[in-house]
Protein backbone atom coordinates (compact mmCIF):
# COMPACT_ATOMS: atom_id res chain seq x y z
CA UNK A 1 0.00 0.00 0.00
CA UNK A 2 2.51 2.78 0.94
CA UNK A 3 4.27 1.79 -2.57
CA UNK A 4 1.57 1.85 -4.79
CA UNK A 5 0.55 5.55 -2.87
CA UNK A 6 3.79 6.95 -3.41
CA UNK A 7 3.52 5.85 -7.18
CA UNK A 8 0.50 7.17 -7.13
CA UNK A 9 1.74 10.61 -6.47
CA UNK A 10 4.61 10.66 -8.40
CA UNK A 11 2.02 10.08 -11.01
CA UNK A 12 0.29 12.99 -10.45
CA UNK A 13 2.84 15.30 -9.65
CA UNK A 14 4.63 14.22 -13.44
CA UNK A 15 1.13 14.99 -15.52
CA UNK A 16 1.06 18.34 -13.65
CA UNK A 17 4.41 19.48 -14.55
CA UNK A 18 3.11 18.56 -18.09
CA UNK A 19 0.56 20.33 -17.95
CA UNK A 20 1.11 23.55 -16.72
CA UNK A 21 3.27 25.19 -19.49
CA UNK A 22 1.04 24.58 -22.04
CA UNK A 23 -1.52 25.88 -20.31
CA UNK A 24 0.41 29.01 -19.80
CA UNK A 25 1.35 29.14 -23.72
CA UNK A 26 -2.03 29.13 -24.69
CA UNK A 27 -2.97 31.39 -22.22
CA UNK A 28 0.04 33.68 -23.73
CA UNK A 29 -1.26 33.23 -27.57
CA UNK A 30 -4.67 33.83 -26.10
CA UNK A 31 -3.57 37.21 -25.11
CA UNK A 32 -1.69 37.87 -27.92
CA UNK A 33 -4.72 37.67 -30.60
CA UNK A 34 -6.76 39.26 -28.06
CA UNK A 35 -4.03 42.22 -28.09
CA UNK A 36 -3.70 41.95 -32.01
CA UNK A 37 -7.20 43.40 -32.87
CA UNK A 38 -6.85 46.10 -30.58
CA UNK A 39 -3.48 47.68 -32.05
CA UNK A 40 -4.92 47.14 -35.77
CA UNK A 41 -8.25 49.12 -34.63
CA UNK A 42 -6.47 51.93 -33.09
CA UNK A 43 -4.21 52.76 -35.82
CA UNK A 44 -7.07 52.59 -38.12
CA UNK A 45 -9.03 55.08 -36.45
CA UNK A 46 -6.82 58.11 -34.91
CA UNK A 47 -7.45 60.64 -37.54
CA UNK A 48 -4.83 63.32 -38.72
CA UNK A 49 -5.55 66.28 -36.81
CA UNK A 50 -5.10 69.92 -38.40
CA UNK A 51 -4.73 73.35 -36.42
CA UNK A 52 -7.51 75.89 -36.99
CA UNK A 53 -4.66 78.33 -37.38
CA UNK A 54 -3.15 75.81 -40.44
CA UNK A 55 -6.94 75.90 -41.95
CA UNK A 56 -7.28 79.34 -41.76
CA UNK A 57 -4.04 79.78 -43.78
CA UNK A 58 -4.36 77.71 -46.23
CA UNK A 59 -8.35 79.28 -46.71
CA UNK A 60 -6.64 82.62 -46.63
CA UNK A 61 -4.11 81.97 -49.35
CA UNK A 62 -6.53 80.85 -51.64
CA UNK A 63 -8.87 83.66 -51.21
CA UNK A 64 -5.73 85.76 -51.58
CA UNK A 65 -4.54 84.20 -55.13
CA UNK A 66 -8.14 84.21 -55.92
CA UNK A 67 -8.42 88.15 -55.48
CA UNK A 68 -5.22 88.80 -57.18
CA UNK A 69 -6.39 86.78 -60.16
CA UNK A 70 -9.57 88.47 -60.58
CA UNK A 71 -7.78 91.70 -60.01
CA UNK A 72 -5.02 91.10 -62.58
CA UNK A 73 -8.06 89.86 -65.32
CA UNK A 74 -9.75 92.98 -64.51
CA UNK A 75 -6.94 95.51 -65.06
CA UNK A 76 -5.57 93.53 -68.24
CA UNK A 77 -8.19 95.14 -70.75
CA UNK A 78 -7.01 98.93 -69.46
CA UNK A 79 -3.89 98.26 -69.25
CA UNK A 80 -3.42 97.04 -73.04
CA UNK A 81 -5.49 100.12 -74.02
CA UNK A 82 -3.16 102.22 -72.14
CA UNK A 83 -0.32 100.64 -74.08
CA UNK A 84 -2.58 100.99 -77.27
CA UNK A 85 -2.27 104.59 -76.64
CA UNK A 86 1.28 105.32 -76.08
CA UNK A 87 1.68 103.16 -79.12
CA UNK A 88 -0.50 105.10 -81.83
CA UNK A 89 0.84 108.76 -79.89
CA UNK A 90 4.34 107.48 -80.72
CA UNK A 91 3.55 106.42 -84.33
CA UNK A 92 2.24 109.90 -84.79
CA UNK A 93 5.65 111.70 -83.59
CA UNK A 94 7.48 109.21 -85.47
CA UNK A 95 5.29 110.12 -88.90
CA UNK A 96 5.44 114.16 -88.19
CA UNK A 97 9.50 114.13 -87.98
CA UNK A 98 10.27 111.48 -91.10
CA UNK A 99 7.91 113.65 -92.93
CA UNK A 100 9.36 116.82 -91.82
CA UNK A 101 13.30 115.44 -92.53
CA UNK A 102 11.47 113.97 -95.68
CA UNK A 103 10.10 117.33 -97.19
CA UNK A 104 13.60 119.08 -95.84
CA UNK A 105 16.62 117.43 -95.89
CA UNK A 106 15.10 115.03 -99.30
CA UNK A 107 15.37 112.18 -97.13
CA UNK A 108 14.99 110.74 -94.02
CA UNK A 109 15.84 107.57 -91.55
CA UNK A 110 13.18 104.71 -91.94
CA UNK A 111 10.27 104.05 -89.89
CA UNK A 112 10.43 100.88 -87.63
CA UNK A 113 8.28 98.40 -89.38
CA UNK A 114 5.30 97.75 -87.04
CA UNK A 115 2.03 95.82 -87.52
CA UNK A 116 -1.40 97.31 -86.79
CA UNK A 117 -1.99 98.21 -83.08
CA UNK A 118 -4.80 95.36 -82.70
CA UNK A 119 -2.49 92.73 -84.21
CA UNK A 120 -0.39 93.27 -81.28
CA UNK A 121 0.11 91.76 -78.19
CA UNK A 122 1.25 93.71 -75.17
CA UNK A 123 5.11 92.89 -75.33
CA UNK A 124 5.63 93.18 -79.09
CA UNK A 125 3.08 96.79 -78.17
CA UNK A 126 5.64 97.50 -75.32
CA UNK A 127 8.93 96.74 -77.94
CA UNK A 128 7.35 98.88 -80.55
CA UNK A 129 7.02 102.21 -78.43
CA UNK A 130 10.33 101.03 -77.41
CA UNK A 131 11.54 101.25 -80.88
CA UNK A 132 9.28 104.54 -82.17
CA UNK A 133 11.06 106.65 -78.72
CA UNK A 134 14.66 105.63 -80.19
CA UNK A 135 13.77 106.84 -83.88
CA UNK A 136 11.91 109.88 -82.43
CA UNK A 137 15.00 110.78 -80.21
CA UNK A 138 17.45 110.48 -83.27
CA UNK A 139 15.48 112.59 -85.58
CA UNK A 140 14.81 115.18 -83.65
CA UNK A 141 18.72 115.15 -82.73
CA UNK A 142 18.59 115.21 -87.01
CA UNK A 143 15.97 118.14 -86.97
CA UNK A 144 18.04 120.24 -84.35
CA UNK A 145 21.23 120.23 -86.44
CA UNK A 146 18.94 121.08 -89.68
CA UNK A 147 17.65 124.43 -88.04
CA UNK A 148 21.34 125.21 -86.92
CA UNK A 149 22.32 124.62 -90.63
CA UNK A 150 19.50 126.68 -91.63
CA UNK A 151 20.32 129.80 -89.23
CA UNK A 152 24.02 130.00 -90.52
CA UNK A 153 22.83 129.71 -94.48
CA UNK A 154 20.59 133.09 -93.25
CA UNK A 155 23.32 134.78 -91.55
CA UNK A 156 25.96 133.97 -94.16
CA UNK A 157 24.01 132.46 -97.69
CA UNK A 158 25.57 130.82 -100.55
CA UNK A 159 24.77 130.78 -103.89
CA UNK A 160 21.65 128.89 -104.17
CA UNK A 161 21.13 129.10 -100.50
CA UNK A 162 17.81 131.86 -100.81
CA UNK A 163 15.26 131.85 -103.11
CA UNK A 164 12.22 134.31 -103.17
CA UNK A 165 8.72 132.55 -104.05
CA UNK A 166 5.85 134.78 -105.59
CA UNK A 167 2.66 132.70 -105.71
CA UNK A 168 0.75 134.67 -108.23
CA UNK A 169 -2.24 131.65 -108.72
CA UNK A 170 -4.14 129.65 -106.35
CA UNK A 171 -7.39 128.34 -106.04
CA UNK A 172 -8.20 126.43 -103.09
CA UNK A 173 -11.71 123.55 -103.33
CA UNK A 174 -12.66 121.82 -100.27
CA UNK A 175 -16.58 121.53 -98.38
CA UNK A 176 -18.36 122.67 -101.69
CA UNK A 177 -16.47 125.74 -101.09
CA UNK A 178 -13.94 127.31 -103.52
CA UNK A 179 -11.73 130.52 -103.73
CA UNK A 180 -8.73 132.15 -105.39
CA UNK A 181 -6.15 132.76 -102.97
CA UNK A 182 -4.48 136.67 -102.63
CA UNK A 183 -1.16 136.30 -104.38
CA UNK A 184 1.83 136.15 -101.61
CA UNK A 185 5.34 136.92 -101.49
CA UNK A 186 8.40 135.61 -99.70
CA UNK A 187 11.84 134.33 -99.01
CA UNK A 188 12.84 131.48 -98.44
CA UNK A 189 16.64 129.88 -97.01
CA UNK A 190 17.32 126.31 -98.42
CA UNK A 191 16.48 123.81 -95.58
CA UNK A 192 13.75 125.74 -94.36
CA UNK A 193 9.77 125.13 -94.02
CA UNK A 194 7.05 127.47 -93.61
CA UNK A 195 2.86 127.27 -93.51
CA UNK A 196 1.01 130.05 -95.10
CA UNK A 197 -2.69 131.08 -94.93
CA UNK A 198 -3.91 131.42 -98.23
CA UNK A 199 -6.98 133.63 -98.37
CA UNK A 200 -9.70 135.08 -100.53
CA UNK A 201 -8.94 137.70 -102.61
CA UNK A 202 -12.23 139.21 -103.25
CA UNK A 203 -13.42 139.76 -99.80
CA UNK A 204 -10.35 140.67 -97.06
CA UNK A 205 -12.54 139.35 -94.21
CA UNK A 206 -13.67 137.11 -95.61
CA UNK A 207 -13.19 133.66 -93.59
CA UNK A 208 -12.32 131.36 -96.15
CA UNK A 209 -8.56 130.83 -95.63
CA UNK A 210 -6.50 127.33 -96.25
CA UNK A 211 -3.29 126.75 -94.76
CA UNK A 212 -0.51 125.69 -97.39
CA UNK A 213 3.24 124.05 -96.74
CA UNK A 214 6.11 125.50 -98.66
CA UNK A 215 9.15 124.12 -98.51
CA UNK A 216 12.86 124.78 -99.90
CA UNK A 217 14.77 121.44 -98.82
CA UNK A 218 18.47 121.13 -98.91
CA UNK A 219 18.59 119.24 -102.19
CA UNK A 220 16.92 122.11 -103.64
CA UNK A 221 13.65 121.09 -104.25
CA UNK A 222 10.19 122.67 -104.03
CA UNK A 223 7.74 120.83 -102.35
CA UNK A 224 4.24 122.44 -101.36
CA UNK A 225 2.41 120.22 -99.41
CA UNK A 226 4.26 117.21 -99.26
CA UNK A 227 4.84 116.83 -103.07
CA UNK A 228 7.76 117.92 -105.18
CA UNK A 229 6.76 120.35 -107.88
CA UNK A 230 10.45 121.51 -109.34
CA UNK A 231 13.52 121.38 -108.77
CA UNK A 232 15.15 124.71 -108.22
CA UNK A 233 19.14 125.17 -110.38
CA UNK A 234 20.85 127.56 -108.18
CA UNK A 235 22.86 128.69 -111.75
CA UNK A 236 19.82 129.95 -113.60
CA UNK A 237 17.96 132.88 -111.50
CA UNK A 238 14.48 132.63 -112.46
CA UNK A 239 11.43 130.17 -113.14
CA UNK A 240 8.06 129.38 -112.63
CA UNK A 241 6.30 125.98 -111.35
CA UNK A 242 2.45 124.65 -111.43
CA UNK A 243 0.72 122.72 -108.93
CA UNK A 244 -1.90 120.50 -108.07
CA UNK A 245 -2.10 118.97 -104.87
CA UNK A 246 -3.88 118.07 -101.90
CA UNK A 247 -4.93 120.04 -99.04
CA UNK A 248 -3.23 119.43 -95.61
CA UNK A 249 -6.33 117.70 -94.08
CA UNK A 250 -6.89 115.99 -97.30
CA UNK A 251 -10.39 117.16 -98.06
CA UNK A 252 -9.84 119.28 -100.67
CA UNK A 253 -7.21 120.33 -103.54
CA UNK A 254 -4.92 123.60 -104.34
CA UNK A 255 -4.39 124.18 -107.89
CA UNK A 256 -2.07 127.14 -108.86
CA UNK A 257 1.23 128.71 -109.96
CA UNK A 258 4.01 130.05 -108.76
CA UNK A 259 7.71 131.98 -110.19
CA UNK A 260 10.45 131.87 -107.32
CA UNK A 261 13.76 133.09 -108.55
CA UNK A 262 17.40 132.80 -106.70
CA UNK A 263 18.79 135.34 -104.49
CA UNK A 264 22.05 136.79 -105.12
CA UNK A 265 24.44 136.30 -102.20
CA UNK A 266 25.62 139.41 -100.93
Amino acid sequence: MPTFRSGLLLATLLLSACSMPIFQDLQNKQTEKNSTPNTVSTEQTIPSKTTDNEVATVETSVITETNNSNGSKASSPDSNADLAEQLNTQRKLANANFTELKNRVGNAPELPRLLATEQLNSKEINLGIQQLRSYISKTNTAIALLNARVEDREKVAMNGDLIRIFLSEATVTHDNMTFKAQPLVGQWVRGESRVIRLKDNILFENPKSEDMHITFSETYQLVVNGEVISTVNPKKEKNNASFNVTTSGNNGTIVGKLDYRVVDNE
